[in-house]
């Protein structure tokens, strides 16, 4: 074979491949050929991502051509607004579990560390810490098929992935070769919003009727926050603000709802801290901080943190073997450490 590059040709010319590769079919062929759209095209494509062995008659089937209504900018009251977007995020978690369950893993090679806390690890994978796994072995003449769910807990240099498993029995400890990873999947963030959907469509007195109002892109009239604006706008422990952080702060604090834009390394974490530092000093109760990752989450407690404000950060139960530079901040970190923080003060009062 003539791996010189200079003679290497393309296979398609002009969007055609090249008729020695693929013949071009007569006039006669192609008035005997099915006739199909560039749409119909694309739509079987998409269906062999979940099909392959999908045909043109299933595109034909009921429910395969259904089409979700389009969002609007204004809405008739909360039940429109739920019946447009609930199957909006049905599509989303149905694309969502299956790219997860696609993921699974055949013919690892794993190593076993089995320590104080029964910590065991599996490698080859690039996770997230907090994901959880289906670790299996299907059997052999000396083992029975196994398997067992844990959580990633921590990715190490060398590409390991470091998973804690579920109590389990018969665990093949000596096998180390030939084992499968699979995704589980969880709905629960999803199940979450159709709840909050549906609690919005039902319940008038779930939030604000400026705030129900706003969500369906009604007119109405701005209302102000009866609010201490504060001399200052900084907060302790944070960098000096600029202008559009310290109008930013200002608007937040004297309006129900706010929305601040910008690009990374503009402040805005900085901007969310100096706000929420000045929302607590209102005296008008705890603040609520919601951000939606761990890692944003991570970021908001410190910064809060530093201005001297207590923080306490809430964090998913399997996620609470996972190393966080915020860790002191967790509850269960603070609630383990009770006993010891009274006793410390008791100490000292003495």
């Amino acid at each position: 074979m003539n791996w010189d590059l200079s003679q290497w040709c393309p296979l398609i010319d002009d969007r055609c491949f090249l008729q020695w590769l693929i013949k071009v079919p007569s006039e006669q062929e192609q008035l005997r050929a099915r006739q199909i759209s560039a749409q119909q095209i694309n739509k079987i494509e998409e269906l062999w991502k979940t099909n392959p062995d999908a045909n043109l008659e299933d595109l034909e089937k009921p429910g395969v051509d259904d089409e979700p209504q389009p969002v609007g900018l204004k809405y008739e009251d909360a039940y429109q607004y739920q019946n447009i977007f609930a199957p909006l995020i049905k599509l989303e978690a149905d694309y969502d579990k299956m790219m997860k369950e696609s993921q699974s893993k055949d013919n690892l090679t794993v190593r076993w560390d089995i320590g104080l806390n029964k910590k065991q690890e599996d490698n080859e994978l690039r996770l997230v810490p907090g994901d959880e796994l289906r670790l299996r072995y299907s059997g052999d003449a000396a083992h029975p098929a196994w398997q067992s769910v844990g959580h990633v807990i921590k990715l190490t240099a060398q590409e390991e992935v470091a998973l804690e498993l579920r109590a389990s029995q018969e665990v093949p400890v000596d096998v180390t070769h030939g084992l499968s990873v699979d995704f589980v999947w969880k709905s629960t963030s999803f199940d979450r919003m159709q709840t909050a959907m549906k609690t919005f469509a039902v319940d008038e007195t779930s939030v604000s009727g400026y705030i129900y109002h706003h969500l369906l892109g009604h007119e109405v009239e701005m209302q102000m926050v009866r609010n201490t604006v504060p001399r200052r706008f900084g907060a302790p422990g944070l960098p000096e603000l600029n202008a559009s952080q310290v109008f930013a702060v200002k608007s937040v604090l004297q309006k129900p709802v706010n929305l601040i834009q910008g690009p990374p390394g503009k402040g805005k974490t900085v901007t969310s801290a100096a706000i929420v530092y000045h929302m607590a000093k209102q005296g008008q109760g705890q603040v609520l901080v919601c951000a939606p990752s761990n890692v944003a989450v991570d970021q908001l407690a410190e910064k809060i943190s530093v201005t001297g404000l207590k923080v306490v950060r809430l964090c998913a139960k399997s996620r609470e073997a996972v190393s966080s530079p915020v860790e002191h901040l967790t509850l269960h970190y603070q609630v383990r450490h009770l006993d010891t923080s009274e006793k410390s003060e008791q100490a000292t009062e003495g």
